[in-house]
């Protein structure tokens, strides 16, 4: 199939496949010089054949030069490897004489030149130099007249070389292994493949390789066949490349411009051939060392020693680290030496009294401008951070700080019947604190002393007159340790209660804040009165009958069923008004800070809100569980039974005056 341009490009073939011929102005100023009754036409026809299986295949731009006496003209045609034969429009030079020639590329060759059978012109290819033709121009008929146009047929064939990408390890990296992954993209002009987004031919010829490093020290990724040329290849996201190389039989043929490490790309020139002649690229790596350092901001720093775990991920080659370290400050230790890329994930452990004043990682940016550290991975209140290990060495250092201390606070949820007017307990087990108790409101005392940040206090309920004893579960506000962060307390992942029994509980404490520890007192439930199983005597025995037989059966007793919960359920609900009321004062303390932001501001004003909101849910709901316990206590079945006894022997004694 022949496909004839028209004006100055040809318009779309079969669907998206795009294929023209563009002419420059040259050809329209200069022909429009020349005297139109010797005006002749000439056409270029292009057919880019099918490449052999396996091969690269792509969509060809083929340029021409025209010369006819003092008239030069440029002229372009695009082609697609095995499809239609296309042309360009006629275009007009002088009458006489013109030469064609097809500007080379390593890509293509000329497989043959000739003319269209049947033209009134001759098309003479030359003998010496490859991609020119010699032809004859009559003059037009008249002017427009196409009728006498000579066409010059290109018929080529695309030329192909072999590339083959290495990755080998560093001199001092011999412990480097794993699988890296290469882009190869032709840079010559006049290469391209469909665009699926746009329908056109406008993405330029790429393909990937990998290369696993043997035990040797050294994989390559096998012949690739490429456009003849020249070919970048890129290590994408590398930031430890040392050197990259490209030989072919012992020809270096690296290209301008030279190659970038901290991209890893290089350039390198492809010749047509096979696997006799490849062009082998080689990219060398090296291992990257992870160094984590401890320092130390404000007064004299303790002597203590940090812990830190550790752990990585990543491709492997190798990912492995220290699990875990201590560090005194002013010290650093070596925690991994890896392939670049890896991700080390690090979490400073607690020391009471201290906190983590900031983390940072060394070089602030790799080769490639980006920061090591993993976004959104540090975290100064829980001690975190993961970075990506690059080229040479990252160093993460933490910087800790004094903390400020935090005092504690012991309560008492109300009790059903107080039978003591205060519950003992004792503070790590030297201190006595005591609290007093209410049936109506949480009691709590303040402890007069402070303690460390962080730091594990046990508190331990003493021995309470009977029937009174410890129930449920202790709480703790806030639920999880706080820390002062530019001096707003913000939760960390740690929980306040680390271990607990109803009378006991050892709980971390929070910075510069109060944490309040609340316990539940209450008196077990009333054991039910012992029956009376003595003999009668045979005169109760008797009365007992008469009075049986002259009054009417006494009404059975349902008893009234009154949950033993009511109580704990009435105390875990003040204990839950006390913690939202701790709350709301921590929130109310924050928003009237003056340097808190509008945004942080008006998230706050939110939270106060529901805190609000769920302190008055509650109040509601113990109230209805106090008023439901008075209504169930009305119908006690013990009271009642009581009663129910009290008449019966009155009618006895009625009974029994009667007979006499």
């Amino acid at each position: 199939m022949r496909v004839r341009g028209v004006g100055i490009s040809l318009a779309s073939v079969v669907g998206a496949m795009f294929v023209g011929a563009l002419l420059s102005p040259a050809t329209t100023l200069a022909a429009a010089s020349v005297d139109p009754s010797s005006i002749g036409y000439i056409e270029i026809c292009k057919t880019f054949a099918a490449g052999n299986a396996g091969t690269p295949n792509y969509q060809g731009t083929f340029t021409y030069q025209i010369k006819d006496g003092n008239t030069q003209s440029t002229a372009s045609i695009r082609a697609l490897q095995g499809g239609a034969q296309v042309c360009t429009a006629p275009i007009a030079v002088p009458a006489g004489t013109a030469t064609v020639t097809e500007v080379a590329a390593p890509w293509f060759r000329v497989a043959s030149i000739s003319a269209t059978q049947g033209d009134p012109g001759t098309v003479t290819p030359s003998t010496t130099t490859p991609g020119v033709a010699t032809l004859t121009v009559n003059p037009a008929p008249s002017a427009g007249n196409e009728s006498l146009t000579t066409t010059v047929q290109y018929t080529n064939d695309p030329v192909t070389g072999v590339v083959e990408v290495c990755k080998q390890a560093a001199t001092n990296s011999s412990l480097l292994t794993g699988t890296y992954t290469f882009n190869i993209t032709s840079e010559d002009p006049g290469i391209n493949v469909l665009d699926p987004a746009t329908g056109g031919y406008d993405l330029p010829w790429t393909t990937t390789a990998s290369a696993t490093i043997s035990a040797g020290g050294l994989g390559c990724s096998g012949p690739i066949v490429v456009p003849a040329g020249t070919v970048q290849t890129v290590e994408p996201g590398t930031t430890s490349v040392t050197a990259i190389t490209a030989w072919s039989n012992g020809t270096n043929e690296l290209v301008s411009p030279a190659p970038n490490l901290a991209l890893g790309t290089a350039n390198a020139n492809v010749p047509a051939g096979d696997t006799t002649n490849q062009t082998i690229v080689t990219y060398t790596d090296a291992l990257s060392t992870v160094k984590l350092c401890k320092a130390w901001t404000g007064s004299t720093a303790p002597t203590t020693s940090f812990p830190f775990a550790l752990s990585s991920s990543g491709a492997a080659g190798p990912t492995a680290v220290t699990g875990t370290v201590g560090l005194t400050a002013g010290s650093c230790q070596i925690v991994g030496t890896v392939r670049a890329g890896t991700q080390v994930n690090i979490t400073e452990g607690v020391v009471s009294g201290t906190k983590v004043a900031s983390i940072s990682a060394s070089p602030t940016s790799n080769s490639q401008g980006i920061s090591p550290i993993v976004p959104g991975s540090l975290s100064l209140p829980n001690r975190t951070v993961s970075v990506i290990a690059g080229a040479g060495e990252t160093t993460v250092t933490y910087t800790d700080e004094t903390a400020d201390p935090g005092t504690l606070k012991i309560c008492v949820a109300p009790t059903t019947n107080p039978s003591a007017g205060t519950v003992p307990f004792t503070v790590n087990g030297t201190q006595t604190i005591d609290v007093n108790l209410s049936s109506t409101a949480v009691q709590c005392t303040l402890d007069p002393t402070t303690f460390a940040f962080d730091h594990a206090v046990t508190i331990a309920g003493g021995a309470l007159p009977a029937p009174d004893a410890f129930t449920g579960t202790p709480t703790v506000a806030p639920t999880n340790v706080e820390v002062l962060e530019g001096g707003i307390p913000t939760a960390t992942n740690q929980p306040s209660l680390s271990a607990s029994t109803a009378s006991s509980a050892t709980v971390l404490m929070s910075e510069g804040i109060v944490t309040e520890v609340t316990f539940t007192v209450d008196p077990p439930a009333p054991a039910t009165a012992p029956t009376d199983t003595a003999t009668p005597t045979a005169a109760q025995v008797a009365a007992t009958s008469a009075a049986t037989l002259l009054l009417p059966a006494a009404p059975a007793v349902i008893p009234a069923a009154q949950p033993a919960s009511t109580p704990r359920r009435i105390a875990r609900i003040d204990a839950q008004i006390a913690s939202v009321k701790q709350q709301i004062r921590v929130l109310q303390k924050k928003l009237a800070a003056k340097h808190l932001k509008k945004a942080a501001r008006k998230t706050d004003a939110k939270k106060l809100a529901a805190l609000r909101a769920r302190e008055r849910g509650l109040l509601r709901y113990g109230n209805g569980n106090r008023a439901e316990r008075k209504r169930v206590s009305s119908n006690d079945p013990t009271r009642n039974r009581k009663k129910s006894l009290r008449r019966v022997r009155n009618a006895r004694r009625f009974c029994e005056v009667s007979f006499l």
